[in-house]
């Protein structure tokens, strides 16, 4: 019986952190090499990789609501290619992005709220989608500095997906014992393939800007998902989501990538607690 724990434990940690990280290494070094503006393919890469070894019944087109994350993955890289595009009309630029990040999370969201009626799928993809451009507009906001940067400041113009890696981090236990397993391996996959993203592009010195769109926009839906599938509290969800905004606007402050990091990490850290001792069922877990 132990062993077979043991080796359950084992695949569990295989398909949630080791393949999602080593497939969003390979990803991203192929394709910062090959295209060096797509290197954040490598995370979109990690995490549907994740995505099809934790989710086993993965079907595109899409059945069940889960298997959009498929379709967000695309979603965001369009949602990239439409801020480059437009960097130069914002309302056309903002326009585009709150059509397709509503759409991302409508088709999230939507086969288990259609129950409740088509306002409510609208209502909460308008919702998740604003809360997404606000993220995006103060990355965009505080990402402007492109001087040469030493030592530990390097990791400067990657703190958004640094900081959306540790929320990631932090809440996958959250979710996990709350409610999702599922959710919560996701959100480990998440972490992980960020990881693997980040480690290539630090090596290989590849920036590009709004790097970090398509990553909120998967990391809102598997927020919004935990209260949605999962029955997670709604202030737990909030909370969890508030916590995405702590890097942009520390960074916006500072200018400087270890406050911002270090910031991140430890509010990161007690509202995880705090949401913990929130979840944490009145029976064993054993």
């Amino acid at each position: 019986m132990y062993e077979e724990a043991s080796n359950s434990n084992l695949i569990m940690l295989l398909h949630t952190a080791i393949y999602p990280f080593i497939a969003a290494l390979i990803v991203s070094f192929i394709t910062g090499k090959l295209l060096r503006t797509s290197s954040f393919l490598g995370y979109l890469g990690g995490f549907i990789v994740g995505l099809s070894l934790i989710h086993s019944g993965l079907s595109f087109p899409p059945k069940q609501a889960i298997d959009y994350y498929s379709i967000s993955a695309l979603i965001g890289i369009f949602v990239l290619i439409s801020l480059h595009l437009t960097s130069n009309s914002t309302p056309l630029k903002y326009g585009l992005c709150a059509l397709l990040t509503g759409l991302s999370f409508y088709l999230l969201l939507n086969p288990v709220l259609k129950h409740s009626g088509l306002h409510i799928s609208l209502i909460w993809s308008v919702a998740c989608a604003v809360a997404t451009l606000i993220y995006i507009a103060l990355s965009q906001q505080t990402g402007q500095n492109s001087t040469e940067r030493k030592g530990l400041e390097k990791l400067e113009p990657h703190t958004p997906m640094i900081g959306l890696m540790i929320v990631a981090g932090s809440a996958a236990p959250v979710i996990s014992i709350g409610g999702s397993l599922l959710i919560g391996q996701l959100l480990g996959a998440f972490a992980a393939a960020s990881a693997g993203y980040l480690l290539i592009s630090l090596i290989t010195s590849n920036r590009q800007a709004f790097s970090s769109a398509p990553a909120i926009i998967l990391l809102a839906g598997l927020i919004s998902q935990s209260h949605i599938l999962a029955d997670i509290p709604l202030s737990v969800m909030v909370l969890i989501a508030a916590s995405c905004f702590v890097t942009p606007i520390i960074r916006h402050l500072t200018q400087k990538a270890i406050p911002t990091i270090l910031c991140q990490a430890i509010l990161s850290i007690i509202i995880s607690g705090f949401c913990l001792w929130l979840v944490w069922p009145e029976s064993s877990l054993y």
